[in-house]
């Protein structure tokens, strides 16, 4: 009898092993929306009636009566009357951490944000200049040698001319001799700072063989280095003003993540530094990381000597993580600048575009070997460290994602050198490359982008009037945000914000091409509703390398889930920039609630915001700029 015992026991154990899958798939869901149009923007663009979530996956997907027959006693039932859900908005690119520390910096003293503004508007002299720097210096107590970083940018020219044209590093160690410090040049702090000699003298201690052979640096009259730096010399400055605190951070972070929850937005690809890393971990650990990040390593960048040798420990990165946190590609940030910093094979008459032209007459050309930058002063270089980074990247199998590329001529640059690598390594040496933005994109260049597989991440201006005036009509709408017209030529193409703007109004210009003002803009490039869903979910998510998981609504998906007030498909074009969710899911857990849909249906689940985005950007104290947090495109 022990024995025939010990054998049934054993046969239950085993049983209970083998059945255990299907005990947990007959597990009840936690929650079942019905009565709705499922949009699930699968391979068919299925529409469904209802949704099944059960932990955090996805587990039925159907008729009303199908998925509903699988409720427990448990299950909380939503009944959509009739409302669009989606799958979660996932945005390729958008500086998630500048944003957040823009619109809720003042939520934090600059000393805690380690960013100490100048104002800029009180400015007329370089002697104006030096006096707000010493003053900062006298009112807060810096420990000696500890870096300080003022934010907040000229705005004319009159006032450019002062902090490119006459401040020096000589200038402002006079005003702050015992720290090295960095100034913004008033565009995103990834191209370029202004040092002081102290900080000049650091950098050249540590890494001159590496500046003097890749710059880029500005030179005076004598040829001496006056303290200008773009990159890669500036990305060394990087990692000295990136060490804030997690938990200061977190203050405005949260804030911010609310605000994408609001609108739909469940993923997000963004370069993080490691101090903003660190925040949204700590936000993690303590409940309140509700948004999906997908990073891109950018300390990487100009701070290794010898991409050709040491990039390839970076290689493993790329995909770790977990479907939280994961790291999206190792890359140089920027290829170019943007605006009148855009890399570009076109001939400017003035305008906006024209306005740093004295300095960037090309705009930051990166990519090119010959200096072209500030023409009058630059340093002589003997190495393009973008080039190396680039293929030092194909040679380690390390993908390129997260990167700016915003001119004409950055693209055409970036396609000359993937279709070198793939002549001699094959496609899968850049599989999954991508580059970000399409502010400018010469359609002569559509067939090389679809023939070597690269995808392009786009955002849309509102506005191009002042991309005309400084380049025409006929470039203003075929170069910018070409989107049918690359799909047409068979590019991948996904959307990304890159700005804290409502989502929806970004969606609305991308199918409309409506400006301000009601004037149409390429309108060739026009997409339809369905397009611009699938560049938001499903081809979004091949972009932040987790298709598997994310990006349509089936059966064994992660349930990022968003309720709409509207139905998405039928809704005119124009009344896209309307929409207002109503309930967000991230990761099968309801993170936001619309006010109207808490008290129209009371549901108010445990944990989740009730709120709008209306009355949550109301809350937002007075916005900083984005030179004044030190971040931007």
């Amino acid at each position: 009898m022990k024995v025939q015992a010990k054998f049934f026991a054993l046969l239950w154990i085993v049983c209970g092993i083998a059945f255990a899958p299907a005990l947990l798939s007959a597990q009840a869901p936690n929650y079942i929306f019905h009565n709705g149009k499922i949009l699930t923007v699968d391979n068919n663009f299925s529409i469904a009636q209802a949704v099944a979530v059960t932990g955090n996956q996805i587990t039925a997907v159907g008729a009303d009566a199908a998925v509903l027959a699988t409720a427990g006693p448990t299950t909380v039932k939503v009944d959509l009357k009739g409302r669009t859900m989606i799958p979660g908005l996932i945005d390729t690119h958008r500086h998630m951490y500048s944003y957040a520390e823009g619109a809720y910096g003042r939520l934090l003293d600059a000393h805690q944000r380690r960013r100490d503004p100048l104002q800029w508007n009180a400015i007329t002299s370089k002697s104006d200049l030096l006096n707000q720097v010493r003053g900062t210096m006298a009112r807060y107590p810096f420990q000696r040698g500890q870096w300080v970083y003022f934010t907040g940018g000229p705005g004319t020219v009159d006032k450019v001319k002062i902090l490119y044209d006459e401040l020096t590093q000589w200038d402002l160690d006079t005003v702050s001799p015992n720290n090295p410090v960095a100034l913004s040049l008033g565009i995103p702090d990834f191209n370029g700072f202004m040092v002081n000699k102290a900080a000049m003298d650091l950098l050249f201690a540590k890494h001159g063989n590496f500046i003097r052979k890749y710059g880029r640096f500005w030179v005076d009259s004598a040829g001496r280095p006056d303290g200008h730096l773009e990159p890669p010399a500036s990305r060394l400055v990087l990692p000295y003003t990136y060490d804030r605190k997690p938990e200061d951070l977190a203050v405005m972070y949260k804030a911010d993540l609310e605000e994408m929850n609001s609108m739909g937005i469940t993923t997000v690809a963004s370069r993080l530094p490691q101090d903003a890393k660190d925040a949204y971990s700590w936000l993690r650990a303590h409940g309140g990381l509700t948004v999906r990040i997908g990073q891109g390593v950018i300390e990487a960048f100009g701070n290794i000597e010898d991409p050709t040798t040491q990039l390839a420990a970076y290689k493993a990165r790329v995909g770790t993580g977990d479907d939280l946190q994961w790291v999206t590609g190792v890359g140089p940030t920027a290829i170019d600048g943007s605006n009148s910093r855009a890399c570009t094979d076109q001939k400017r008459a003035g305008g906006a575009y024209g306005t740093l032209d004295s300095w960037f007459p090309v705009g930051q050309c990166h990519t090119d070997i010959e200096y072209r930058g500030s023409p009058k002063r630059s340093g002589a270089i003997q190495g393009n460290y973008y080039r190396e980074w680039i293929y030092a990247s194909a040679d380690h199998g390390i993908r390129f994602a997260n990167v700016h590329v915003a001119g004409d001529r950055g693209v055409g640059n970036m396609l000359n050198f993937i279709e070198d690598i793939q002549k001699t390594k094959g496609p899968q040496a850049t599989k999954n490359w991508a580059m970000d933005h399409c502010d400018m994109v010469n359609p002569s260049d559509f067939p090389r982008l679809a023939r070597l597989g690269v995808t392009m991440s786009c955002y849309i201006r509102i506005d191009l009037d002042d991309m005309a005036v400084s380049y025409g009509d006929k470039m203003a709408n075929t170069f910018h945000a070409p989107v049918k017209s690359m799909l047409d030529a068979g590019v991948k193409v996904v959307m990304e914000t890159d700005s804290n703007v409502y989502i929806w109004d970004h969606m609305e210009t991308f199918v409309t091409r409506k400006d301000d003002k009601g004037k149409v803009w390429g309108p060739q490039d026009r997409v339809d509703h369905p397009t611009i869903l699938k560049m938001l979910t499903v081809w979004a998510a091949d972009y932040v390398l987790k298709p598997e998981k994310l990006g349509t609504i089936e059966k064994g998906k992660i349930a990022d889930l968003v309720v709409l007030d509207r139905d998405f498909l039928t809704i005119p074009s124009d009344d896209i920039s309307e929409v207002k969710p109503q309930v967000t899911l991230v990761d099968g857990k309801v993170v936001f609630v619309h006010t109207d849909f808490a008290r129209e249906n009371n549901f108010r689940p445990g944990g989740s915001l009730i709120s709008n985005y209306q009355d949550l950007k109301a809350q937002r104290p007075q916005q900083l700029s984005s030179a004044e947090s030190g971040g931007g495109g």
